[in-house]
Formats: C-alpha cells, sequence, structure tokens
C-alpha cells in the first residue's frame, strides 16, 4: 500500500561459491556461426551426465524461515534472438551489440541494489549479461546448470521461419501447445519445470546466509522460474513474457512470516518484465497483440505513503500522487488510449484524468473516462485507516467486503472490459484502479482463483500490460509486464531494500 521497496533473503545449494565464475563439469561449447548453421541434436550433449531432463513435477519450494528477493534477469538480445534462430541450450550465440546496450541500461537500473549473490546460467549470453550487470561486485557468483535455457533438442539452430516446414505438425504443436509438446521422445516444457524447481533448491538453500540474489539466465527457464515459485504449471509458458535483459522480482517467505499455518513457502510477484526498452514498442518478446488492456494504479495518497489501509475510503492523491500521474501520462504518450475506464473513487479519477489530458502531447485525441462502481477498491471495514501490518493474519472484519463479492463484481467489470476491447479490436483501453482490483485483473487474466489475488503486489504508479494476440474473447491474455514503475525515474521502487521483515505484499499489498 505504500511506496516503498520490497524484498527478501537468498541463498543456494549444490554450486560452489568462488569469487569468480566457473564452470564445474559442464563444458564451454565453442562455435563459428558456420558451425551453429550445421548443429544438428545427436541423442547427447555436454548436459546430458547432469540428468536432470526428466519430465516430473516440480519440487516444492525450500522452507525459509527468513524472508528472501530474489531479481531476475533475462540476457541481453543475442546474435541468434537477431537471426531469429532457435537457442535452446546451444551455446553458440554471443551478444550483440544492442544486447550489450541492454545490459548495460540494466545495470544502470540496478546500479544501487544491492546483492548479496549472482546465480548464473552457464551459456555465454547469459554470463556476459551477468558481467556487465554485476561489475565490481565482490559478493559470491555462482555459475547454476540448472538455470540454462530449455532444452529443445533438434529444434535448437532451426530458424523460426524454417520450423513449420521442416517439422510441421511439431513445429505447430510447440507453437500453440508447448506444455504437451513432444520431441526426440522429450517433453521440453515440463523437462523445463521440474529443471527450474532444481534451481530453486540452489537459489533458495538457507544454509547461506542471503536476503537478495541476482539471478541472470533466459526467457524460457524464467518463465518457468516465476511460474514454479507461484505454483502455476506449464500450461501457463508464454503467458509472462520476459523480454531480452528485463527485469522480473519475487520475494519469499516462510509460514512464520505469512501468518499461515497452510505449510511450506509463500512467494509474491513483486514485478514483471521491466524492460530496457519501452514495453509499447512492440521489439520485446511475444506476439503481436490484436487488442492491449493497461491497468494503472492510482497516484499516492497519504495513506499509501503511511502504510496505511484506505480501501473504500476516498482520498486525493498527495503531492507525490500528482507526480506519479504524471510521469504515468507521459508514459503513456507512445500508446494512443481509445477509452478510459475508472474506479469512481477520487484518487483514481484525478489519476485518470492526467493521463487523458496529456494524451493530445503525444498526437492522440483525449479519450472519455467511464467510471466503473465494479472498479472501486476493496471495502476493508473497519480495518481502513489501520496500518498494514497492525492487520496481518488477524480475522477478516465483518463490516468488510467478502471475497467472493469482491471476486465477482471485478470479475464482471473484467468481462465488460474484455466486450469492449472486442468492439475496438486494434485499440487500447486504459484502467485505473487500486491495488486489490489490479491484481484481481491479473488473476482474471491468467484465469486465476480470487486465493491468487495476493501473489500480486502492485504499487501506486505501477502499469501492467495485458496483450491479447488472438483477440479479446478469442484466446488468452498474456502480461507483457505486471506492476512496472521504472517510468517514475527517481520516484520508482528499488529493487532491493535494507529491512526484508516487514515487506507489505507478502501476504497481499492492498
Amino acid at each position: 500500500m505504500r511506496d516503498r521497496l520490497a524484498s527478501s533473503k537468498q541463498t543456494c545449494r549444490s554450486v560452489a561459491m568462488a569469487p569468480t565464475f566457473h564452470h564445474g563439469n559442464v563444458a564451454r561449447v565453442s562455435a563459428t556461426r558456420q558451425d551453429a548453421k550445421e548443429w544438428t541434436w545427436r541423442g547427447e550433449d555436454e548436459f546430458t551426465p547432469l540428468g536432470d531432463r526428466r519430465s516430473l513435477p516440480p519440487r516444492p519450494l525450500p522452507t525459509l524461515s527468513t524472508p528472501r528477493r530474489v531479481v531476475l534477469v533475462r540476457h541481453g538480445q543475442s546474435t541468434w534472438n537477431a537471426e531469429g534462430r532457435i537457442q535452446g541450450c546451444s551455446d553458440f550465440a554471443k551478444l550483440t551489440k544492442k544486447g550489450k546496450e541492454q545490459a548495460q541500461t540494466s545495470a544502470e537500473m540496478l546500479r544501487e541494489d544491492r546483492f548479496d549473490a549472482l546465480f548464473c546460467s552457464p551459456l555465454q549470453r547469459a554470463s556476459e549479461t551477468a558481467d556487465i550487470i554485476w561489475r565490481d561486485r565482490e559478493q559470491p557468483k555462482h555459475v547454476v546448470p540448472s538455470l540454462r535455457e530449455v532444452d529443445l533438442y533438434s529444434f535448437q539452430g532451426l530458424l523460426k521461419e524454417d520450423g513449420k516446414a521442416k517439422f510441421g505438425d511439431e513445429f505447430v504443436k510447440w507453437q500453440k501447445d508447448a506444455a504437451n509438446f513432444s520431441i526426440d521422445d522429450h517433453y521440453p516444457v515440463r523437462e523445463l519445470w521440474y529443471r527450474a524447481s532444481l534451481a530453486w533448491q540452489d537459489i533458495l538453500d538457507e544454509s547461506r546466509d542471503y536476503q537478495s540474489c541476482l539471478v541472470v539466465a533466459h526467457n524460457a527457464v524464467n518463465q518457468a522460474l516465476l511460474a514454479t515459485a507461484l505454483g502455476l504449471d506449464p500450461i501457463y509458458f508464454r503467458r509472462m513474457l520476459q523480454s531480452n535483459a528485463a527485469i522480473s522480482v519475487l520475494d519469499f517467505a516462510g509460514n512464520n512470516n505469512v501468518g499461515s499455518d497452510n505449510g511450506g513457502t509463500r512467494a509474491t510477484l513483486d514485478r514483471l518484465n521491466q524492460s530496457p526498452d519501452p514495453p509499447f514498442a512492440g521489439s520485446g518478446a511475444g506476439r503481436k497483440a490484436r487488442a492491449r488492456l493497461v491497468f494503472v494504479r492510482h497516484g499516492g495518497t497519504d495513506r499509501s505513503e503511511d502504510g496505511l489501509i484506505a480501501g473504500k475510503e476516498d482520498e486525493r492523491c498527495n503531492l507525490l500522487g500528482r507526480l506519479h500521474a504524471v510521469k504515468t501520462a507521459e508514459f503513456l504518450l507512445d500508446l494512443e488510449v481509445d477509452t478510459i475506464l475508472s474506479s469512481p473513487l477520487y484518487r483514481a479519477v484525478e489519476t485518470a484524468r492526467e493521463i487523458a489530458l496529456l494524451q493530445p502531447l503525444g498526437g492522440h485525441t483525449t479519450p472519455p473516462i467511464l467510471e466503473y462502481e465494479e472498479l472501486a477498491e476493496l471495502d476493508f471495514g473497519d480495518w481502513a485507516g489501520r496500518p498494514v501490518a497492525s492487520v496481518r493474519g488477524q480475522e477478516w472484519p465483518e463490516d468488510g467486503e467478502s471475497l467472493e463479492d469482491f471476486w465477482q463484481r471485478t470479475k464482471t467489470a473484467w468481462h465488460e472490459t474484455l466486450k469492449l476491447l472486442d468492439k475496438g479490436e486494434g485499440k487500447n483501453i486504459l484502467v485505473v484502479g487500486h491495488g486489490a482490483t489490479h491484481a484481481a485483473f491479473v488473476c482474471h487474466c491468467l484465469g486465476l482463483g480470487p486465493q491468487a489475488i495476493s501473489l500480486f503486489r502492485i504499487e501506486t504508479g505501477g502499469v501492467t500490460i495485458m496483450d491479447f494476440p488472438d483477440g479479446a474473447l478469442k484466446g488468452k491474455g498474456v502480461l507483457r509486464s505486471i506492476n512496472y514503475h521504472s517510468h517514475l525515474g527517481r520516484w520508482s521502487v528499488p529493487a532491493t531494500q535494507e529491512d526484508y521483515t516487514d515487506v507489505c505484499g507478502i501476504d497481499g499489498c492492498f
């Protein structure tokens, strides 16, 4: 509920500490571009002896006694990314000039952040990126083979444009139903989910006293890390995008941190896919959207800054909140907004008006603002005005809105929004709301239930981008970003912080 940092500890398991990068038993593959074009799968490679290519259910997250934070980064653009060639776990590709620039931008974004350790894929496109970001930090660096990119066997080295011609239905299956796609007697995505769970055993191992860690890896494996941390199965592959050199952040806490007796470690997604390139530019990961929905949380208020619950209590944006609104409006100038849907609460309407007012500066017309009662914040009853920390673990107030009622009204708002999107296919709709409604829309997009709302942290001024490659009513939504706030500049929330004992959002930040 407040503009602040968020975080968690980190650790690792079977990979030995070292002051510099090492590769253990995993040999570096070196090849010329011509070699790469002739690369063919021969039934095994240097990773085969690891024995981690198994279509098994993911292992549970390690049990934690203290909170941890993990910052995930995908490598910068590689030579094979630029060629449109499938990389998989092959190691022929290096960073392009653009890829190095992207990594440098990410390094600047993380320059002031404190990390206790670095975990990195053994593939050179990831290790190059890690070197640029890590700079002269002296904390331990670990190369973890389970962080390599998805194993794609005979697909590796294939130009994407040639895939259907050479592999026919197999390639279509990879594009349309990756969770059930098989090749060379392997199920790559199922194996990847299992392997990602092995990586978490390393990264979250409590034997190392890490609070915050940086992980530099790849598109598919980062998706698997995010999904396995949040308890999502392989059908969610390609539903949460990872652009080159983009940053995603996860927080982890044990039972004693979340006031729960349900067993296991709890994860919260703090932000998804904060990319060096503008997220509206169309140059990032994922298919082109036929419809796009952008959700903005209102600018900050006195209560949000002080960590107090606002709920349906109406209040205006404070000075920082007005700045949030202006910075967000400026950020959205690259996007032509057709219609703005807003919560009727003043802090949301005020933010919506600022965004609409600035649209003509981007060469667009001023969009209409439609107020929807269903987009109002969750009613916290007697909790309104109280510190978030003071109510954690308590019974829900009798006069508060039930989660089921809140879920049903946000579901109504979600379906009405999709219908509006469908009518204006190719146009963009902006929704301005609150932390809980924002997180509920993320859950509706992914097809999750109401208990998943607290998996997602949304800060004031945060932006979430939902793309619909097959249309708003015909296909599944894809999350291009969640809680994006790099546009807030010096007022954005840092990736790490000093104290992780009271991070709002471990059990929902609304």
